[in-house]
């Protein structure tokens, strides 16, 4: 090949280059290079060179990329081989020679556009001759670059790491689900590229804002046009085996080729981890994270309503959204020069309803300090994310008459644990703190504060503090149960009552038990009860429900199927004179329970560790609180002059 220099062979040392762009695990036939670091070929003659100054004068190499490759738009560069070349732009120097060879290191700049690359060599005056194709990725190891990141251990995690966890389940008692991102397996390169492909403006690929938010458009289209509804499943291993998706790139494959892994809706967590394999894969640094207990469909609203009927049965919701168990999303790594300055780090994905105004309206890349910032008109997605994690729950009576109380507000059963997988380990990382300011700390209020401002200034909403609470007389009311509940066991838990004022109580107490999906939708009735007890003063009563061991079992059979993620059990207590509630969410198990699980009832904490016998209830220095005796509490215990709080408690899906 080449008539020019008579050049014999160009070979690109595939293996050293791939080894030391750290991208071997993806192919050891075809060069695969990072932008901003320098790689090597070597040029073999089939004859001496001579005149060698005057030749290399004569000689210029051109990279270039996309359909149509113009200099205009940065897809073709022609750059020298020379030392002096410019190191901002494509250059190229010879580290070695001899008559028969050249050893040519070239280097792409930091911000060159990614992609699939032609290499040619040009001699002045004579036609350019193709050397070979090569593909060029971001590049975290480039402190030039805009997905740069400091530490060797991210790196490693958030770019080169093919196996992860992602969390499911309650806010406090989750379970790591193993995946397989699989961002170098065989195909993943040209698949994510082809995807890429679909965006036209290929001069814009350099810029990993445009490519992480247009990846994250397309994906989010083609999961909408690929998802399936839930097959039923004729037995309970078929469901269980129906649960286990265990990796992106058969998904990935399926929706790009149609010959992969069919997706159902049901799988929550699918298109977080097929962007984050896609992201890594073209050397953006990503991850999975899992914000527990988020507020979803708000439209930017900061209350999420809840209604329930006497019977304690949920029969209705707001139109401001719904709380999830849980919402999966992808965060990205890089510099944002688009935006004002403070907002470089992480992004996050959010796919969004498109108003028919372009791919990219389908999804949007919010900074997450923007959403801890409260900076509501940074991006159009921020608005969402804050009320995602800051909304207050508001729970109501529907009362015959039509009337409606309110039971219970808080802002701490949302967004109270946001959690990925830790950099170089298996262990859990809560990042709550990079979306929110500590509960009840000043740099919190002056971020409520702000939003709550701006949302009244554009008459978005009334504000964001809940409707107030009547005063009521105290009642404190815990749920006892084990730490997971089986699939195809039984289902008893307890509720305790603890009168703590001097004066005896009668109560009517209801119990609904409903069974839920992921994202808060209803699913069955499965079991309710009204119970009434007499409490003398200090003192409490504990109460094993059901009574039948299994008056649940008729309604396992779906959600064994898939179809059904937890149990939602919610009591009301009344007559005391108002009205107190709580209100917990159980995810169901397809294991035998284990684990270690947290109660949360405002400052209160409560270990439940399935195995012991004695619970300890535990609390800090609370004003007005004072020493209670209650059924399987220590006297020790101190509890808080309260009746309004939440809990949750169980553990993610086999």
């Amino acid at each position: 090949m080449g008539q020019a220099l008579g050049i014999k062979t160009c070979d690109f040392q595939t293996a050293r280059n791939n080894e030391e762009h750290h991208t071997k695990a993806i192919s050891s036939q075809h060069l695969i290079v990072r932008r901003g670091q320098p790689f090597t070929i070597i040029l073999h003659f089939q004859a001496p060179v001579q005149a060698f100054i005057h030749t290399l004068k004569k000689v210029t190499l051109i990279a270039q990329t996309g359909e149509y490759p113009s200099k205009a738009n940065k897809t073709q560069a022609t750059f020298p081989i020379s030392s002096l070349g410019d190191q901002k732009w494509w250059n190229a120097a010879v580290e070695d020679r001899d008559d028969q060879s050249w050893k040519v290191s070239v280097t792409a700049p930091a911000d060159a556009i990614i992609g699939h690359y032609s290499l040619l060599l040009q001699v002045m005056g004579k036609k350019p001759l193709l050397l070979g194709q090569f593909t060029l990725l971001f590049n975290p190891w480039a402190r030039e670059d805009a997905v740069f990141l400091k530490k060797e251990s991210q790196r490693r995690e958030y770019v080169l790491n093919q196996h992860g966890l992602i969390y499911l389940g309650t806010a406090d008692c989750f379970q790591a689900e193993p995946w397989d991102f699989g961002q170098f397996e065989c195909g993943v390169i040209n698949l994510s590229l082809g995807l890429l492909n679909l965006d036209k403006q290929v001069e814009k690929w350099g810029n990993p804002v445009h490519v992480a938010h247009i990846l994250g458009a397309l994906l989010h289209g083609l999961k909408e046009k690929s998802v399936l509804p839930t097959p039923r499943t004729d037995t309970t291993q078929e469901g269980v085996l129906l649960y286990k998706r265990r990796g992106s790139v058969p998904i990935l494959r399926q929706w790009i080729t149609g010959q992969g892994r069919p997706v159902y809706d049901s799988q929550a967590w699918v298109f977080a981890a097929v962007a984050c394999t896609v992201l890594r894969c073209l050397g953006i640094p990503a991850r999975v994270i899992t914000t527990f207990t988020s507020a979803q469909g708000t439209g930017g609203h900061l209350f999420v309503d809840e209604y329930y009927n006497e019977e304690a049965l949920q029969n209705g919701e707001g139109p401001r959204g719904r709380i999830w168990i849980f919402q999966t999303s992808t965060e990205c790594w890089m510099t944002r020069p688009d935006l004002p300055q403070g907002y470089d780090g992480w992004q996050i994905l959010y796919p969004r309803v498109s108003s028919g105004g372009g791919v990219l309206e389908s999804c949007d890349l919010a900074p997450v300090r923007a959403v801890k910032e409260g900076t509501l008109g940074l991006t159009p997605a921020v608005s969402d994310l804050f009320a995602a994690v800051n909304a207050s729950c508001m729970v109501w009576k529907c009362r015959e008459d039509g009337a409606l109380e309110l039971t219970n507000s808080n802002t701490k059963y949302v967004g109270n644990n946001i959690s990925t997988k830790g950099v170089d380990s298996d262990r859990c990382e809560d990042i709550t703190q990079n979306y929110k300011y500590p509960e009840g700390s000043p740099q919190e209020k002056e971020v409520l504060e702000k939003v709550q401002d701006e949302r009244m200034g554009h008459k978005k909403d009334s504000g964001i503090h809940p409707p107030s609470l009547k005063t009521a007389e105290t009642l404190y009311m815990f749920l006892e149960a084990p730490s997971s509940l089986y699939l195809g066991g039984n289902a008893q838990f307890s509720v305790n009552l603890v009168n703590p004022s001097d004066q005896e109580k009668a109560v009517q107490l209801a119990i609904g038990v409903q069974a839920i999906y992921y994202n808060g939708i209803l699913a069955a009735e499965l079991w309710k009860k009204k119970l009434s007890s007499m409490l003398d003063a200090y003192m409490g009563n504990c109460m094993a429900l059901p009574d039948n061991p299994n008056p649940l079992l008729p309604h396992w059979e779906a959600a064994a199927m898939g179809h059904l993620e937890g149990l939602k059990i919610w009591f009301l207590a009344s007559g005391v004179p108002s009205v107190s509630s709580s209100f917990n969410t159980y995810l169901l198990s397809r294991d035998t329970g284990r684990g270690r699980s947290r109660l949360h009832a405002g400052s209160l904490t409560w270990d439940l560790i399935p195995g012991l016998q004695d619970h300890t209830l535990e609390a800090g220095a609370l004003e007005g609180a004072k020493p209670l005796s209650h059924p399987g509490i220590p006297q020790k215990s101190i509890l808080r002059k309260e009746f309004l709080f939440e809990w949750k408690e169980g553990v993610i899906l086999e």
